[in-house]
């Protein structure tokens, strides 16, 4: 009896994106067709290029999914019986059940950022000899010129329950958004937070870290300017599969486009917890007393391997402390950035909620 092949996904159909009509070359008077998210626009007619002062619409896009259920169900299968920080059982007695494809929207912020400063910069010489050995503290004028490019992505609804903060889009296949047909395939999510917001503070983020003038003590120009910028809504294809563990349910997100897990939970090793516990208290309290043995006492030694037996009993004590709920994938690392870009979205929610309450008017 052969074993029957799964019926291979449909692709998204390559569609032409949405377009905003209505418009007039200001040169020619002809019709223009701007497709949306668009900023410069060339006219058909007298060949003359266009620049749009508003943004008209956002460009929304999609990623092809590549990968089925059924290897979603494997992909999980495999990472349950993985690890020593998992519970043993989960290898023998968790049941993978259900797969679903959703498609979750992500907002993808591009943006070139173009600096320059001049100031002074604080350095230090060791000058003189023997007793009049000394340090001196100096100031040398320097210029410092940036120009960095930013391709991130931050999720577009609250991520609490998915729990994937970022994804990559590094190799993959962009298609214009059909709604129709997504919904065919699977569960497709609405953006439910401001593009705006995300926008205007992911650019304040890149800025931070382009700053030209970092580490200079005086600045006497300073220059910095965020070009180019462009916002997207990519929906991002992710098999939700679900799984059943000593009376309790379970889900794991796999990433349909590349097959890798990209946020999984399961409940931890408590043998393994108390090892790790255990063993770094005792390594860090053996070495500890070995190396101020061999170095004859005193308070020197003990304070110069103190940093490193605390950061080591602190590592511990997490695995310790955190491990009862194991919590892997792609999406799970957070990057830098992403709770402030968070955090002000939910502060402008709460003062726009508070403006209706005063005056009647709509948030956002």
């Amino acid at each position: 009896m052969t074993k029957a092949t799964p019926a291979p996904l449909p692709e998204i159909p390559n569609r032409l994106p949405a377009k905003v009509k209505g418009l007039t070359c200001p040169s020619c008077g002809g019709a223009l067709d701007v497709a949306t998210g668009l900023r410069v626009v060339l006219c058909p007619f007298c060949e003359t290029r266009l620049l749009v002062l508003s943004e008209l619409g956002i460009r929304r896009l999609a990623v092809e999914p590549q990968v089925d259920a059924t290897k979603a169900r494997e992909v999980v299968q495999r990472w349950l019986g993985s690890g020593w920080n998992k519970d043993s059982r989960l290898r023998r007695e968790a049941r993978v059940g259900e797969a679903f494809l959703s498609f979750l929207p992500f907002f993808r912020v591009q943006a070139d950022c173009l600096g320059f400063a001049l100031g002074t910069e604080e350095r230090r010489r060791t000058v003189g000899s023997g007793k009049h050995r000394r340090t001196e503290t100096y100031e040398v004028d320097v210029e410092r010129a940036v120009e960095r490019s930013f391709d991130r992505t931050y999720p577009a609804l609250n991520v609490a329950e998915w729990g994937v903060e970022w994804i990559d889009l590094h190799g993959d296949t962009l298609v214009p958004f059909d709604s129709s047909t997504l919904v065919r395939l699977g569960m497709v999510f609405p953006p439910t937070l401001s593009e705006s917001v995300v926008k205007r503070s992911a650019l304040e983020q890149f800025k931070k870290e382009a700053e030209p003038a970092t580490g200079l003590k005086r600045v006497r120009f300073r220059f910095l300017e965020s070009l180019r910028e462009r916002l997207t809504v990519i929906y991002y294809p992710l098999w939700v599969v679900r799984y059943r563990f000593d009376e309790r349910s379970y889900q794991a997100l796999v990433d349909a486009q590349d097959g890798s897990l990209g946020f999984g939970k399961a409940p931890g090793n408590d043998l393994y917890r108390a090892l790790m516990l255990v063993a770094t208290q005792a390594i860090t309290l053996f070495v500890g007393t070995t190396i101020i043995q061999l170095a004859g006492g005193g308070l020197g030694p003990l304070i110069f391997i103190g940093v490193p037996m605390l950061a080591v009993l602190l590592w511990g004590w997490k695995r310790f402390r955190y491990g009862g709920v194991v919590v892997e994938g792609t999406g799970a690392k957070k990057r830098p950035g992403l709770s402030r870009i968070a955090s002000s979205v939910v502060r402008r929610r709460e003062r726009d909620k508070l403006l209706q309450e005063m005056v009647g008017g709509e948030p956002w």
